[in-house]
């Protein structure tokens, strides 16, 4: 009977033995992983140290190369595409001849009774002119009076003024192409000449194809071709709102391109929108990047991706931007100095961040540890701030 109660007592010490050990090792493994390793001390989450490094900020986006200037050719009258000179990818030249259109039943109505009016107005100024010549010199001889001489006059300044407004509509015609010659025999028909001088990168019509003009209908009318300047090269992409800060007229970027992944290629900013525009709930604001290098590779159209290079220092001190938390317009640090083993906020100065570092200019020491952490705050308790640089963390580590 003695030795089973010994025996069983001896397992009791056993397992009581056992089961402190595990707890204390758990406990103490807890504290160990969030004090730092110092027993007993405050309860810590992650800290690093300020140090002399580099920050670059570089923003990688992804555009369109596009001419940088595009003409739409369209017609200003409505007709059949009777003649098509051109071809695309040719070049042409401002004011050559790119089509010819044959206006409809309509305005081949307006075409000719334009054509009769200046003939009448025309016949009507050269009577109205005889006229007034006849009666002048009569009137010197004494055969016709001043009213009669004075309506004479009259006649033959509304022949004027009628001659010279149809005369005008006719130029207008003329200008856009229209032939106005009234001793043509042959049909009415609308030449089509470049507006431009560059190279045709789209042609949407076909001899035979009846095309509108946007000047007589309610939509933006037919587009014939389209006529670029390759020249001059740029690119059209999109940067967030919360990096358009980081970006200026003027500087530089580096350009590469899926089709000749060995070339690199440079540009500039040349402009960037005054207004963001809605994207899927994200504010973007779109920026042109004007091409330097004139290559012809780069063609219309082609996806480019792109580096811009931002602001940039050198031996600058430098904490993780988990490091700077923003407050009541500033921006402030936890640091351990000794006292407590607990943080102390100190007010700091930033400079240029990047998704993963930011300068300090003023507040902290090369060698001081900071905390990656608000103290004052519970592990769910987390500001926008906090959240966003944590996101920005998590994408530099990826």
């Amino acid at each position: 009977m003695k030795k089973r109660i010994l025996w069983v007592g001896g397992a009791a010490v056993v397992v009581i033995v056992v089961l402190f050990l595990v707890l204390g090792g758990r406990n103490g493994g807890q504290v160990s992983a969030e004090t730092g390793g110092e027993a007993g001390g405050a309860v810590r989450g992650a800290t690093a140290t300020a140090e002399i490094g580099d920050v670059s900020v570089i923003l990688t986006e992804i555009g369109e190369i596009q001419p940088e200037t595009m003409v739409l050719v369209k017609s200003k009258i409505s007709g059949k595409v009777i003649r098509l000179p051109v071809e695309e990818g040719e070049q042409v030249r401002l004011g050559e001849l790119v089509a010819t259109i044959e206006p409809d039943m309509a305005q081949a109505r307006t075409v000719a009774t334009l054509k009769s009016s200046y003939g009448r107005a025309r016949v009507n100024l050269e009577r109205a002119r005889q006229d007034y010549e006849r009666d002048l010199a009569l009137h010197e001889a004494g055969h016709v009076s001043d009213e009669e001489l004075r309506l004479s006059k009259d006649d033959y300044d509304i022949a004027r003024v009628d001659f010279q407004s149809a005369l005008e509509q006719m130029q207008l015609a003329e200008a856009d192409g229209v032939s106005m010659d009234l001793d043509a025999e042959s049909e009415e028909i609308l030449d089509v000449l470049a507006p431009a001088t560059g190279t045709i990168i789209d042609l949407s019509i076909e001899e035979g194809e009846i095309v509108t003009s946007g000047a007589v209908s309610y939509t933006s009318g037919s587009t014939l071709m389209t006529i670029a300047d390759l020249s001059v090269m740029q690119i059209a992409a999109g940067v967030n709102e919360v990096d358009v800060g980081k970006i200026r007229n003027g500087q530089d970027v580096v350009i590469d391109v899926d089709a000749y992944p060995a070339t690199t290629f440079h540009g500039v900013i040349s402009h960037i929108a005054p207004a963001a525009r809605n994207e899927q709930g994200v504010k973007i604001f779109d920026v042109e990047i004007t091409i330097t290098d004139n290559d012809p590779r780069l063609m219309p159209g082609m996806t480019a991706n792109i580096e811009i290079q931002g602001d940039h220092c050198e031996g600058c001190v430098t904490v993780p931007i988990e490091g700077a938390f923003r407050k009541n317009g500033g921006y402030v640090a936890y640091v351990f100095d000794g006292s407590e083993n607990e943080p102390v906020e100190r007010h700091i100065e930033v400079g240029i961040s990047n998704i993963s570092t930011t300068q300090i200019i003023s507040g902290l020491e090369e060698g001081e540890e900071v905390a990656l952490y608000d103290p004052h705050l519970a592990e769910t308790e987390m500001t926008d701030d906090e959240l966003r640089r944590q996101r920005m963390a998590a994408r530099a580590g990826r």
